[in-house]
């Protein structure tokens, strides 16, 4: 009776301690449940940020375009009434490449064929070997790229390769003349090969530019001449394509490749004013605007000390966008400089600074103006006026001329891919000198900036050097005795200042994306 009493405890034991595993499991699992329930998105701010993103506006996404072709049996025995019966070949397509793995191969006086099987199943390649593929061969190759030891065996027997599909198909002198025979009376039956007519809405490119390269794939008549025609309808920048059916089946493919959208990018500017000694003492400095991703959809901003070179890695600690600095490089040269604020600087904040600093007069923003272009194609912001100069010679002495003195901000953009756009970027400052004219016109100064960068999608760079030097004049001193002739000196003095403004110009690229569309859209 002792021992199961005893036995009956030592389970009553091990329950309870089964039980209170669990419970402290549970107990432990349950902050993380809080916690990823606290994680939830707001759906009110991820509205905002939706339509924040939609604001910037889209690039055009491709459509889908559907040609109706008659069958081919048609075309045949159409062909057959007039006493042609061609052969309607496929689109041509490139030249696969052959494998480059390396290899090592020895064999002694073995058949040729069983040796470009060993070597096509090596590669794990399909291969078609003709009956008169005959002979014996030797081979002692060490770590050589499959397609050139596969070659090199073709041409020290007078023997070629040909694609047929996804099989590599060897070829015998023999072959290759009745291939020619072959591809010379297919061009003979193309050149009397009915012509169709088909009508392509171009949607994206420019008509006139694919017309001039899509005439070249025209099969050619025997005295040179193209057989068939490719015709713009500007009305509708449509293609008109008179053409066999091998044509029209050969070009399609090609208008499909490049008859599509061409990306948009968002050019932000920002151009502020500053002096010199503000710009040199802020080294235009920026804080918390390196952000990056955290596990379970946290964001964590980062940032580095106040002494932190450009280049420096980042701090490793995530800090509050507003407590320290991400970069700081001075602008200390005295002709144009350039330089970037790293990875993606959050719009909204970069405007938010410049107004703080505006607010506290240690800067003037000239304008934040915002340009949508195409890629590859340029865009201009212009800020500035225009002087009337007084012609003083020549036949229209009297008159009065115009001149721009204005700075201009010129910007070609080129995607390179989804993340990543090359820039290039011409500056140009034209600003009147009254201190130095020629026949009472101000003389004009030109400062002319020229840089191609490459730039993540949102990355901002920041362009300056454009300064000039104003010098102000003033007097004071004790009223009315200043003004005594010669003994007015004594109770006056004459003060000169030179003060050296520069120009600032930040600039921002956003890659729009396409907008998706469903086929009620389209």
């Amino acid at each position: 009776m002792s021992k199961t009493h005893c036995f009956k405890s030592i389970n009553l034991s091990n329950k309870i301690a089964i039980e209170f595993v669990f419970f402290i499991l549970i107990i432990a699992l349950l902050p993380g449940c809080a916690s990823q329930k606290g994680e939830k998105k707001d759906p009110f701010f991820e509205k905002w940020k939706i339509k924040a993103e939609q604001s910037k506006g889209f690039s055009p996404s491709a459509r889908r375009r559907a040609v109706d072709l008659p069958e081919k049996a048609i075309i045949e025995e159409k062909a057959k009434q007039e006493g042609v019966a061609p052969e309607i070949s496929e689109a041509v397509k490139p030249e696969k490449l052959l494998p480059s793995d390396k290899i090592t191969l020895k064999m002694s006086n073995i058949e040729l064929p069983v040796l470009l099987r060993t070597l096509a199943k090596a590669a794990n390649q399909n291969i078609i070997i003709n009956e008169k593929v005959i002979g014996k061969v030797s081979i002692n190759i060490e770590d050589a790229s499959w397609d050139q030891a596969f070659k090199g065996i073709l041409r020290s027997h007078g023997l070629t390769y040909a694609w047929e599909g996804d099989m590599i198909r060897i070829l015998t002198l023999e072959d290759m003349q009745q291939d020619i025979v072959r591809e010379t009376q297919k061009r003979e039956m193309e050149r009397v090969e009915p012509l169709l007519t088909k009508v392509i809405q171009i949607s994206f490119a420019d008509a006139e530019d694919l017309k001039k390269n899509l005439e070249t794939f025209l099969a050619k008549k025997a005295d040179g001449t193209t057989h068939g025609s490719v015709m713009v309808d500007k009305h509708t920048n449509a293609l008109i394509l008179h053409a066999t059916m091998n044509d029209i089946e050969r070009i399609l493919p090609l208008i499909e490749e490049l008859d599509r959208p061409t990306r948009q990018i968002l050019i932000e500017a920002n151009i502020v004013e500053t002096s010199k000694e503000t710009a040199r003492a802020l080294g235009i400095q920026w804080g918390g605007l390196y952000k990056r991703n955290m596990p379970r959809g946290k964001t964590e901003w980062v940032t580095a000390d106040s002494t932190t070179a450009l280049g420096n890695a980042f701090a490793d600690d995530g800090l509050d966008p507003t407590s320290n600095l991400v970069v700081d490089f001075p602008i200390v040269g005295t002709g144009l400089t350039l330089g970037y604020i790293t990875e993606r600087l959050g719009k909204h904040m970069l405007a938010v600074q410049l107004s703080a600093l505006e607010e506290e007069g240690r800067l003037n923003i000239l304008s934040s103006p915002s340009i949508t272009t195409l890629d590859n194609q340029e865009a201009e912001i212009q800020s500035g006026k225009v002087i009337p100069i007084k012609i003083t010679s020549g036949e229209n002495i009297g008159d009065i001329e115009y001149k721009e003195a204005v700075l201009s901000l010129k910007v070609t953009p080129h995607v390179i891919d989804d993340k990543t756009i090359k820039i290039e970027i011409e500056t140009t400052k034209d600003e009147p000198d009254f201190a130095n004219t020629v026949d009472g016109n101000p003389t004009i100064i030109k400062k002319e900036a020229k840089t191609t960068v490459v730039l993540f999608d949102g990355q901002t760079t920041v362009i300056g050097g454009l300064s000039k030097e104003t010098t102000s004049e003033s007097e004071s001193g004790v009223p009315w005795l200043r003004k005594i002739p010669l003994l007015g000196y004594l109770f006056k003095g004459e003060y000169k200042s030179k003060d050296m403004e520069e120009i600032l110009i930040f600039i921002t690229p956003h890659i729009l994306k396409e907008r998706v569309m469903d086929e009620s859209q389209e």
